[in-house]
């Protein structure tokens, strides 16, 4: 293994072999392809500690990589790399805007090996998952946005390198992700698949992206049966076009003339009864795989008495950046199910805001962060005097405006250990995801889901609704055993946040929208004119922001029945105001260290003159 001495080039001096692509030199627990023409590979490995990366790239020139705060360039934390004459030119990064990145002072990646092959240039590495380098992104759980470039020549010297053009990209990746062991799966006649797939939709070429909704009649089975297991079924060549593709349950029976028919999603010409199947009940991602449920739970399939679906509709988003004009697509989803039953129902809780209006969040917003409470008084009524629930996977969701979202859990009013939650959340980039220690959830339990927001960049108001360009605050918790709810939530009373701002003292709801009772100036005007109406200085973000925490409507649903809901409630929510300590294996910052040690230095100079002044 190399070290670095200073300011010095790394160099691993070896008989390079010469050969085709070469597998990964040793086995890893993950793997994907950073770009869309499978030219760029990362594996990697982790443990409590570090990281260990191996960087295959369709080039005998140089190859950069790095972890972007944003998908770009500035602020990137990189490493560049190539092999020269036998030798491995390898150094750590820092990019300060879109150009060449500077050399880091402290160089924490670690150089393990390097190679050529007759067509790819290898690069391993490591480093530390909290380097505590202030230039150094830190590595932990949650979606990071990996970028790569890769460029024909080798540079003549460390710096100078050659523009790599647009040979270059950015990936988002859950790279702590967790998979549990897989566990055993049923053979032969026990087995049972079901495919959802597109029928030959041609992908349109005027726009770079497409969400296509499919509505499908789940199959029709004689006795129950268990979903164990989903995986992606992508059309040979397409890997590239299909970005996701989420499977939404529907609340109802929505008609048998719905059966494959399809419309695209969130346009006015779609179904108001297809737009209502919003729980989200499969997920995948471009890059992911197969979904396992856990081998003490199933997802029940065939039951319609007790709440299983009878109809789902499937987005499919597809990502046409060069506006190709012959796409004509049949992917979809594959499931798994069997009649060998296992010990428990999986279920799957929706928390966080109510999606509607009642969802508010104004313009010009850097960090504006939304509430939702699952109460006590719901998880009570619904467990009842049972031993509550298993959560073992999470499926995070909001738009476009979307930047980061926590789920906190609540016990007697003391706060543990968050449920899941993503500080660089990424609306292309969602996926079902295991948690790495199952939660248990028992009556009296409160869940509080908070999703921040970057609206800088819009100049009206954000409502919650179903379009992309509308916002949801929600996770799709997958749990065990199922109880009779699938939705736990909350949303914003508007007396609250306009009293505070405008001083509104009477709303009336009987009638959409509300409508402002008094005071007499604002009499007759919408709730939703009123929001339009402010300019939003922060004190006024601020009130909004607090206003989540207060009075609100509360929405506890199941099984087409209602729980302690849709009342206005003055609860007594959990204080979320004092952030749980997070830990630093890092005493103090290097940055800041430096700063000490110099301002040390000059307290020190100062005393000396001092005394030799008063000599």
């Amino acid at each position: 293994m190399l070290t670095t001495v200073g300011w010095f080039v790394l160099v691993f001096c070896c008989v390079l072999p010469v050969h085709g692509t070469a597998n990964p030199t040793e086995s890893y627990s993950h793997d994907a392809y950073l770009d869309d023409l499978e030219k760029v590979k990362l594996y990697w490995k982790y443990d409590d500690t570090t990281i260990t990366f191996e960087v295959h790239a369709q080039t005998l020139g140089y190859v950069g990589f790095g972890i972007s705060p944003n998908g770009g360039m500035t602020n990137a934390d990189i490493v560049i790399g190539w092999v020269k004459d036998g030798q491995v030119f390898f150094k750590d990064r820092f990019a300060t805007q879109n150009g060449e990145p500077s050399i880091d002072s402290s160089q924490d990646y670690e150089l393990i090996e390097g190679m050529e092959t007759e067509t790819h240039t290898i690069l391993k590495f490591t480093r530390k998952l909290e380097t505590c380098d202030d230039r150094d992104i830190t590595i932990s759980e949650g979606t990071l946005r990996l970028i790569y470039s890769y460029h024909q020549d080798d540079p003549e010297s460390e710096t100078g390198l050659s523009y790599h053009g647009n040979q270059r990209g950015t990936r988002s990746i859950h790279l702590l992700g967790y998979t549990p062991e897989l566990p055993q799966m049923p053979t032969g006649d026990d087995l049972l698949t079901y495919e959802f797939l597109n029928p030959n939709i041609t992908v349109p070429h005027d726009q770079d992206t497409t969400y296509w909704c499919m509505a499908f009649k789940m199959p029709t089975l004689d006795s129950k049966h268990h979903m164990i297991k989903y995986e992606p079924v992508i059309q040979p060549g397409h890997e590239a076009l299909v970005h996701h593709i989420l499977i939404y349950q529907c609340p109802h029976q929505i008609g048998d003339e719905y059966d494959g028919t399809g419309h695209e999603c969130y346009q006015p010409n779609m179904p108001v009864n297809m737009s209502l199947c919003s729980t989200a009940i499969i997920s995948w991602a471009i890059g992911g795989g197969a979904f396992y449920l856990p081998e003490e739970a199933g997802f029940s399939l065939g039951d319609m008495e007790n709440g299983d679906p009878d109809f789902i509709v499937m987005e499919t988003h597809y990502d046409n950046p060069d506006f190709v004009d012959t796409f004509v697509d049949s992917s979809g989803i594959r499931i798994y199910y069997t009649p060998i039953l296992r010990d428990n129902d999986a279920g799957i809780l929706e928390v966080g805001n109510d999606v509607g209006l009642g969802h508010v969040i104004p313009p010009f917003a850097s960090n504006f962060i939304t509430t939702g409470f699952c109460t006590e008084a719901c998880l009570s009524e619904v467990f009842g005097e049972s031993s509550g629930i298993t959560i073992f996977a999470s499926l995070l969701h909001a738009h476009l405006g979307g930047i980061s979202i926590h789920t906190r859990h609540f016990r007697n009013g003391v706060e543990r250990d968050a449920i899941a939650s993503d500080d660089s959340y990424d609306f292309n980039f969602q996926e079902m995801r295991y948690l790495r220690q199952p939660v248990n959830v028992v009556p009296g339990d409160s869940i509080v889901l908070e999703c921040a927001y970057n609206t800088e960049s819009r100049t009206t108001m954000t409502y919650g609704g179903l379009s992309t360009q509308e916002e949801m605050c929600l996770n799709f918790l997958y749990y065990y055993p199922r109880f009779p709810v699938s939705k736990c939530q909350s949303s914003l009373i508007y007396n609250v946040a306009l009293g505070e701002i405008l001083g509104v003292t009477d709303i009336s709801y009987d009638q959409f929208p509300p409508v402002i009772l008094a005071p007499p100036e604002y009499a007759g005007i919408s709730v939703y004119d009123a929001f339009d109406s402010l300019e939003w200085n922060e004190e006024e973000r601020v009130t909004l922001q607090d206003s989540y925490k207060q009075m609100s409507f509360v929405h506890c649903e199941g099984n087409n029945q209602l729980y302690n809901a849709d009342e206005i409630v003055d609860f007594n929510p959990p204080d979320t105001s004092v952030l749980p300590p997070t830990e630093s294996t890092c005493p103090i910052g290097a940055a800041t260290a430096l700063y000490c040690s110099q301002m040390g230095l000059v307290v020190s100079m100062v005393y000396s003159s001092l005394f030799i002044l008063f000599l």
